[in-house]
């Protein structure tokens, strides 16, 4: 187990978090913190990582390697989104696509949004700043057995 401070407005929490996923993550973000910050939380749990800057970079890299167990997306990000990114990817047939289980990150979420995120297609959703147990046991559900 590793701690792991959080911090909420105001004050720290500390929480003990396991420290292994066996786990492939592609992240999807256009803020270079929130990629740095997710590469060193990820790299201590042992889970592998890749990074995408945009949707259309995602789409491309699960198209072209098609090994992640499951991918982290924004929300909100230049030149494609994550419901359109998620979009692209569900109308591919093939089972990977259908089946790649797609959380979505974002610092605030609208209840129309909510909706929006079931109909993207994408799986579950994960608030920035985002609470390390929690995003523990959401990539937890997902990681190889």
């Amino acid at each position: 187990m590793i701690v792991l401070p959080y911090k909420w407005p105001g004050r720290f929490k500390l929480y003990m978090i396991e420290t292994e996923l066996n786990i492939n993550v592609l992240v999807v973000d256009d803020n270079l913190i929130n990629r740095i910050l997710l590469s060193k939380v990820l790299a201590k749990w042992g889970a592998t990582s890749d990074f995408a800057e945009n949707g259309v970079q995602a789409v491309d890299k699960i198209s072209n390697n098609r090994n992640y167990d499951v991918v982290l997306m924004d929300i909100h990000m230049p030149e494609m989104g994550g419901f359109e990114a998620t979009q692209a990817i569900r109308n591919n047939p093939d089972q990977y696509f259908q089946q790649l289980p797609i959380i979505a990150l974002t610092a605030s979420i609208l209840s129309s949004e909510i909706g929006e995120v079931d109909t993207s297609g994408m799986n579950d959703y994960l608030l920035k700043p985002f609470d390390p147990k929690v995003l523990f046991e959401k990539l937890s559900r997902y990681q190889k057995v």
